[in-house]
């Protein structure tokens, strides 16, 4: 599903075609007219809306103009005969995954399974340079297992090309206000009729690290992906909550009463039933309440409350999402 080819006019979109195929063909110069900043703008909407176009250096381009035609000059970083080979040994490991895709029924379902996928299969690769092109494409994410966030959130778009999900790939920076924004990739989906920004890369990390499976960045709107992603093309409108792992699961609370009786039910629940002593939620507070207090308060009432005692606990923050999980000893 080419997202970026859709939004194109009819001209944008026979420079686009002529140049998908250019380089599809590994020609060595590609002659289309209109100005250099359309010409390069198409070219990384090409990049961002095929994923299999991995043999093209993903961010470098050589381009001139004369007269009325602009002259590019892919930068190919295989060899054609090469190219082909790795894109056999992407559809060998594609394969057995668009065979499962085509049995589960739902795209929410799907997208979770591509989700879960990523998340016990790929990993954040560290000190990785512009010109290690590997981990910026689908190559390292499906051959290598480690990647950064441009090649994860080409993964994602790839295989939910394959489940026929509509998906794009978002450039933007990550932000803090402890750091410098930095490059960052990510993607939009279309679940039903609505649209949501999924970090695919940073829920990698959260669930690498903390040894549990994250959901903070699956299906969140554009007022809680801003703030930490900034400096992106606003696509589409993202305002659902309907298709949140928050808002699906009951577990976005407001305040420090909805706190208390959602821990009430949970250890209640750890108490009578042996359920899992992970508790994870997203919690919104006033804006000078401290989250870390407020909740240690609420498990020493729920405590009391339902006669359940832990010999301690640990809590693991996001507190830019307000997304928080406690582990009951």
């Amino acid at each position: 599903m080419r997202y970026y080819f859709s939004k194109l006019d009819k001209e944008g979109r026979e420079i686009y075609k002529k140049l998908y195929f250019g380089m599809q063909n590994f020609e060595k110069k590609i002659s289309l007219k209109g100005t250099e900043n359309i010409v390069r703008e198409i070219y990384y909407m090409i990049i961002k809306d095929n994923p299999m176009m991995f043999f093209v250096h993903p961010s470098k381009l050589t381009y001139f103009k004369i007269g009325n035609y602009v002259w590019i000059e892919p930068i190919y970083v295989y060899r054609k005969e090469e190219a082909n080979q790795i894109m056999n040994e992407i559809n060998i490991k594609l394969k057995p995954l668009e065979k499962k895709l085509k049995t589960i029924n739902t795209k929410l379902e799907r997208e979770r399974f591509i989700h879960k996928y990523l998340l016990e299969n790929v990993r954040y690769k560290y000190n990785c340079s512009e010109d290690d092109f590997e981990c910026h494409t689908i190559v390292g994410s499906f051959l290598y297992k480690q990647a950064v966030c441009d090649g994860i959130s080409k993964a994602f778009k790839q295989l939910c090309d394959l489940a026929r999900i509509n998906c794009n790939v978002v450039f933007g920076d990550s932000w803090n206000e402890y750091e410098k924004p930095q490059k960052h990739a990510w993607n939009m989906v279309k679940i039903d009729k609505d649209w949501y920004h999924i970090d695919v890369t940073w829920n990698i990390n959260l669930s690498q690290r903390f040894k549990y499976v994250r959901y903070d960045y699956f299906n969140i709107r554009e007022s809680d992906v801003i703030k930490d992603h900034r400096n992106f093309d606003k696509l589409e409108i993202c305002d659902s909550l309907k298709n949140n792992f928050f808002y699906e699961n009951k577990c976005i609370l407001n305040g420090r009463n909805e706190l208390e009786k959602f821990l009430v039910d949970k250890l209640n629940n750890i108490k009578n039933n042996n359920a899992s002593k992970n508790i994870y939620f997203k919690l919104y507070l006033k804006e000078n309440e401290d989250a870390c207090s407020l909740i240690s308060n609420a498990i020493s009432k729920a405590s009391i409350k339902t006669f359940y005692f832990s010999t301690g606990y640990t809590l693991n923050s996001n507190s830019t999402q307000n997304v928080y999980l406690i582990r009951l000893n």
